[in-house]
């Protein structure tokens, strides 16, 4: 028996507990990480819809409704001429659409909006704004 190479039980617990303390420590910044990526993710998604509606109304001639719905969480987008429902997205879990006076606008058969205003979304304690300026259908987020 003097011959044994093995780990004692005390041995196993320390290395258990350093691989443990490690896995616990990258969850955190994973999940940093993943509400960051989303974030990123949603509000690319919503610039390129608004290029996208915006070109569709340009394109066709037609004018085009967007709508966005705080108590939902989430926007659409409708030909005025056609009815057809050409967007209904969805936000993420972890970003809230704050209730506001601005909800609506048409986008005209040149590119321009009907009236200019600003949506306010919000995720965990940050405050993000769409603001959408009046002539040419310039919009930015901040």
């Amino acid at each position: 028996m003097k011959n044994n190479n093995g780990f004692t039980l005390v041995e196993m617990l320390v290395v258990l507990l350093i691989f443990s303390l490690l896995l616990l420590f990258g969850g955190y910044s994973v999940n940093a990480l993943r509400g960051t990526l989303e974030r990123d993710v949603f509000f690319n998604q919503l610039e390129a819809d608004l290029y996208y509606v915006q070109n569709y109304a340009i394109n066709r001639h037609e004018s085009v409704f967007v709508q966005f719905y705080p108590f939902y969480d989430r926007y659409t987008v409708t030909s005025i001429n056609t009815k057809e429902v050409l967007l209904n997205r969805q936000l993420p879990s972890t970003i809230d659409m704050m209730e506001g006076s601005f909800t609506s606008y048409i986008i005209t058969p040149d590119g321009n909006t009907n009236k200019f205003g600003t949506i306010k979304f919000k995720r965990n304690q940050t405050e993000i704004r769409l603001i959408f300026n009046i002539g040419r259908g310039r919009f930015r987020i901040e």
